[in-house]
């Protein structure tokens, strides 16, 4: 019987950029090279992302690449070609997590990198989670959720998985009260 792609642990993967890659905080002024990207991707790629039909895809992207809604973050080439894009997105008192990779980029690390910053970004907000809403098909998220480490819960509903990371609080290094002794 094959692995269940969304309760078969994996060991935590380093979030190395790779190389000839550099990823950097997005935003509107990015919209055409996430078009671009768009135009890039294959539909299978764009469905897996936007769970809707593909030709309507664009009409997210100034709504995700707005402060105003999230925190957004690109992967770019030293060309400048954006070849992925992930999203913080706020949600009430929830914090939704998106990606989107050039399907030329997939499978090496691009994902897990952008993730990185997305944690990152909501932990520095004292964020107590996020979540990913993806479909029972696409293993890529679920492997990339996985990577993190992170405690998840996955909750499946007909072809939808919803996958929830907890967030360890930022630890602090200790406050010392006074002098430190101790034999050496």
């Amino acid at each position: 019987m094959p692995e269940d792609p969304f309760t078969t642990p994996v060991a935590p993967r380093p979030r190395a950029v790779p190389a000839g890659l550099t990823i950097a905080p997005a935003g509107p002024e990015d919209l055409p090279a996430a078009r671009a990207l768009h135009e890039r991707c294959s539909a299978e790629t764009l469905a897996r992302r936007y769970h809707g039909p593909v030709g309507e895809a664009d009409r997210y992207l100034a709504h995700l690449l707005s402060p105003r809604h999230g925190h957004s973050f690109a992967a770019r080439t030293t060309e400048g070609a954006v070849v992925a894009l992930g999203h913080l997105l706020w949600d009430g008192e929830d914090t939704e997590v998106a990606l989107l990779v050039e399907d030329a980029w997939q499978r090496r690390g691009v994902g897990s990198a952008v993730l990185g910053e997305l944690l990152a970004g909501a932990r520095a907000m004292n964020r107590p989670g996020v979540y990913a809403v993806t479909r029972v098909s696409d293993t890529g998220m679920a492997a990339t959720m996985r990577s993190t480490g992170l405690p998840l819960e996955f909750a499946r509903d007909g072809g939808t998985v919803v996958i929830g990371a907890t967030l360890a609080p930022p630890v602090a290094p200790p406050v010392l009260s006074g002098p430190v002794t101790g034999s050496r």
